[in-house]
């Protein structure tokens, strides 16, 4: 009588529950706990088999989490995972805009015709430019320090 018997590698699902899913929360431009995403924790180990069926684990190679919604795979440390704040994509955001050379006063009219009203307009640039603003001597128009030239008359930036 012959006996069959080895190894080889397996993934188990261990547990599951609700995670703010990285990927997910970009695509859908959530903030905070609007919605989160299902998981499966998934463990990968190596198994005796015998006739190979896996009989037990003997070693555990590591974890890993899958969202549910998006089958993306990630570290476990991604549990811990917490979407920036609408006023920190705000924030980034503005940044953006004023280092790629938009003027200030463009960026706030910008924000208002995005629903924002003067105050926080100007608020959420201000916030960012933080007094470090530099002039364009022919067109008149306000850039923060270090953009380089106007992107309207593209006259050089004295910073």
């Amino acid at each position: 009588m012959f006996i069959i018997f080895g190894t080889r590698g397996r993934e188990v699902n261990e547990r599951g529950g609700q995670f703010n899913c990285p990927n997910c929360c970009s695509q859908q431009n959530i903030t905070t706990d609007e919605k989160q995403q299902k998981y499966t924790q998934i463990k990968v180990a190596k198994y005796f088999t015998l006739f190979f069926i896996p009989i037990f684990s003997y070693s555990t190679l590591g974890r890993y989490i899958k969202c549910n919604q998006c089958n993306n795979d990630y570290n476990e440390n991604v549990l811990d995972y917490v979407p920036p704040t609408f006023e920190e994509q705000i924030t980034s955001y503005v940044e953006q805009e004023l280092k790629s050379g938009t003027p200030i006063s463009m960026l706030v009219n910008k924000l208002k015709s995005q629903g924002f009203d003067e105050n926080q307009s100007t608020s959420a640039v201000n916030n960012v430019v933080n007094g470090n603003i530099v002039s364009c001597h022919q067109c008149k128009m306000d850039f923060i320090k270090g953009v380089e030239k106007c992107s309207l008359c593209e006259q050089r930036l004295s910073n």
